[in-house]
């Protein structure tokens, strides 16, 4: 979704550089319905800011807070914003407070030492220097935030960990017919996770979610019990300093920064008026899934081959090839991914040196290709750490340069090694291709799953190479399908086969099972392609939501301020 487009003539998307176009108080930001302009009639806004510490957006949407839930029908929201990446609290809350980052802050420590806030104050101090008589309320249950963000605020209380006490020092403020910017941190959330977990499945994190919920029931009950609330301009926002540490499944690890729970966060903003707007997890990399069979074991090993295709596969002394697979490395019984030298899919008769061929093999938590010849010994390169429960694409290409033969290893498309294989000279073998077990070198033999097999009879370039470790499947469109010699999909589902798809039709035929039938094992995973490096500016920041506030104050930015957030604002449903 583009989020810089207008949809319907209402949603409105402002950064800092339009806001800064001049120095004087700008006209509201909201959009009025059918274009009418309501400046004229617009009340001053106000605004209730919660801040929740330790609040991991997926596992608060998991949780489906009914108070929170209830805000979406009108509110711009995600469960995916994000904190500072530095990991630290006090960063974060400067970030929500200031509208900058840690490169101009300084908040890099919770004792906030070292700090820059003299140059880049809360914009508490900002929306004073336009408001002086505009009514400021804070009340926090950290000492720390109140004591270094809470400038130009007429009241700041810290109640030192007692989030009842800021819950009903709102709940007060909100009786004031003078209620204008209130500002309301609460650290219990924060305390469950860092004590038992930041997981929805987590009974004391889900509790405390569910208490502080309450808390938002209570200030929004309050909020709309206001004598004054029909002609009142209220802009609600709930959301979270950091997530929490907690442990991602692997099968759901994009590899970005969306899937360090630690930074995680929620963000919803509210105004009765507004048209709901869903900020979704920006997608980083291909959903592959399928079913496999499991490849392991020794003495009674289930592994394939493809019969009565030596020849095929052979490459000689100077044939250039690339080999390309997805794997995942299944979990040891001792917990670990440590294995010492199997084969997983190989050329060769067995793993035992001086025998003729390649295979490529797992030692320790990494993988690596080895090539053999008779009276050389072997020559291998290394590949990079797949011991970790994902599926991975592992690469090999063969290749000529200036009259050498040389190696290189790819692990999700990255480069990992080079070595010269000159001197193996022809490395043909009578065996077999085997996915699986081989012999020799398996002191712990190999458990894993493969899929998406190809094999070339070229050596792709790197950036093809970098290209397709995110895609599962061999396209029409793919720049060398000519040179294809097999490409097995090998989540066929059912059977004791993997269906070549290549022209050649070589089929991998499984063996090992003394039934002759196989279990295939459903699965479902993101692949793990290199990071895309600008999805976090797909959702809302902590350091958006001063610009937001200040612009719903229909205050527009100095440029010396040098805030750094965007606005993210929607239609209208109405406007009195």
């Amino acid at each position: 979704m583009n989020l810089k487009t207008t949809i319907s003539g209402l949603i409105v998307l402002l950064t800092a550089a339009a806001l800064t176009a001049c120095n004087k108080d700008a006209a509201p930001a909201r959009n009025a319905a059918e274009g009418k302009d309501t400046i004229a009639i617009d009340p001053l806004p106000k605004v209730l800011y919660i801040i929740i510490d330790g609040g991991r957006g997926e596992s608060v949407n998991k949780i489906a807070p009914a108070n929170l839930m209830t805000l979406k029908a009108n509110a711009i929201y995600s469960w995916n914003s994000l904190t500072d990446t530095l990991g630290v609290q006090a960063a974060s809350w400067a970030g929500m407070l200031t509208g900058v980052g840690g490169s101009r802050h300084q908040v890099i420590n919770n004792d906030f030492s070292g700090n820059n806030l003299a140059a880049f104050p809360p914009f508490t101090k900002l929306v004073k220097s336009r408001l002086p008589e505009y009514p400021i309320r804070f009340f926090g249950a950290s000492k720390s935030l109140l004591s270094n963000l809470s400038t130009g605020s007429d009241k700041a209380v810290a109640f030192e960990n007692d989030d009842p006490a800021v819950k009903n020092a709102v709940l007060a403020a909100l009786a004031e017919d003078t209620a204008g910017l209130i500002i309301a941190q609460f650290g219990s959330v924060n305390a469950a996770g860092a004590a038992y977990g930041y997981d929805a499945s987590v009974p004391q994190y889900r509790d405390a979610v569910g208490v502080l919920d309450g808390y938002v029931g209570e200030m929004l009950g309050k909020l709309r019990a206001r004598k004054g609330f029909a002609g009142e301009k209220w802009l609600v926002v709930v959301t979270s300093s950091m997530g929490g540490n907690y442990p991602v499944d692997p099968q759901a690890d994009d590899n970005s920064i969306f899937s360090k729970p630690l930074f995680n966060t929620f963000t919803i903003v509210y105004s009765p008026t507004f048209k709901p707007l869903f900020l979704d997890r920006p997608f980083n990399g291909t959903k592959f899934s399928g079913s496999a069979v499991r490849l392991f074991g020794k003495e009674n090993a289930i592994f394939a081959t493809v019969p009565g295709a030596i020849e095929e596969y052979n490459f000689g002394d100077t044939t250039s090839f690339t080999v390309e697979l997805n794997i995942k490395v299944n979990k040891r019984s001792d917990g670990s991914y440590n294995y010492t030298y199997p084969s997983v899919f190989s050329k060769r008769a067995t793993f035992t040196s001086g025998v003729p061929g390649w295979l490529i093999f797992l030692e320790n938590n990494f993988w690596q290709v080895n090539f053999g010849q008779v009276g050389k010994g072997n020559v291998q390169a290394k590949g990079a750490v797949i011991g970790d429960g994902k599926w991975h694409n592992i690469a090999v290409t063969v290749l000529g340069r200036g009259g050498k033969r040389y190696v290189r290893t790819f692990t999700d498309g990255k480069f990992g090694e080079e070595k010269e294989i000159t001197g193996q000279g022809n490395i043909n073998s009578p065996a077999p291709l085997t996915m699986g077990r081989i012999p020799g070198s398996d002191n712990i033999p190999a458990d894993v799953y493969m899929a998406e097999v190809r094999i070339f009879k070229t050596a792709i370039p790197d950036s093809v190479i970098a290209r397709d470790a995110g895609s599962i499947r061999v396209g029409d469109d793919h720049p060398y399908l000519d040179y294809l010699l097999g490409y097995w999909p090998a989540t066929d589902g059912a059977g004791s086969v993997f269906r070549d798809k290549s022209p050649l039709r070589r089929d991998f035929v499984l063996q090992g099972s003394p039934t002759g039938k196989y279990t295939w094992v459903p699965f479902s995973t993101i692949l793990n392609p290199p990071a895309v490096s600008n999805l976090e500016s797909l959702v809302p920041a902590g350091k958006d939501l001063p610009l937001l506030l200040l612009t719903w104050l229909n205050i527009t930015p100095e440029p010396g301020w040098q805030l750094e957030g965007r606005v993210w604002l929607t239609g209208l449903t109405g406007v009195k």
